[in-house]
């Protein structure tokens, strides 16, 4: 499956972005990405900006340099 980022696009806040829209978080450190899973970050982080949540991820690498991309996977 590929992603496929809506570009330029951020919801603001977590609990805006509709349920159909992908999330990936990219390390912009190292570039290692993974599917972000908004159900399991705490309840008090739902209706957060996107940026408060970013600064708060933690890559493999160490960095706190977390990027949330937004858009749909596709299977080409």
């Amino acid at each position: 499956m590929k992603f496929r980022q809506i570009p330029n696009w951020t919801p603001g806040y977590l609990n805006v972005c509709p349920r159909h829209v992908d999330i990936r978080v990219r390390c912009e450190a190292c570039g290692r990405e993974k599917d972000f899973d908004r159900d399991a970050i705490p309840g008090r982080f739902h209706h957060s900006l996107i940026t408060e949540i970013e600064e708060r991820l933690k890559c493999e690498c160490g960095e706190k340099k977390a990027k949330l991309l937004f858009g749909s996977l596709s299977a080409n």
